[in-house]
Order: C-alpha cells, then sequence, then structure tokens
C-alpha cells in the first residue's frame, strides 16, 4: 500500500499500522447494508474514517472513490 497517500497521526500511526494502534470505521450508505445482508455481496463503503487508539485522534477520513478502492485493495487483511 502507498501510505504516503494518507495522513500520519500526531504520534506516527499510519492507515497501514498494525491493529493494536489503529481503528478503522466503515460507512456503508443503506443500499450496500442491504446487498452485503441480503446477497452476502462485497460493496465499497462511501467513507473510511482511521482513528489512532493511543491518542483517539480522527487523523484521516477519506471518501474520493478512488482513494477508498486502493486502500480496500492493499489493506492488511
Amino acid at each position: 500500500m502507498n501510505v504516503e497517500l494518507f495522513k500520519k497521526s500526531s504520534i506516527g500511526t499510519t492507515v497501514d499500522s498494525d491493529e493494536k494502534d489503529l481503528r478503522v470505521e466503515y460507512k456503508y450508505s443503506s443500499l450496500s447494508w442491504f446487498f452485503i445482508t441480503f446477497f452476502g455481496t462485497t460493496r465499497m463503503p462511501y467513507q473510511i474514517d482511521f482513528f489512532c487508539k493511543n491518542t483517539e485522534e480522527l487523523f484521516e477520513s477519506i471518501t474520493d472513490k478512488e482513494r477508498i478502492s486502493h486502500y480496500m485493495t492493499f489493506r492488511r487483511k
């Protein structure tokens, strides 16, 4: 993943940091939840928020479809 596309927290936490340092929240539309729930299809969220667990700061929030697609493709699983 190209972490240069994303901001860092004040203590250096990145979107590719370990789960112990990072909390990720995905926001989906109602239509996306319908498809996920009833058909089991994977849908892209319309927004992803990244929080540093150490400082509880929201250090990045992305809504750009290309950056969301990049993150969803190359994130740790």
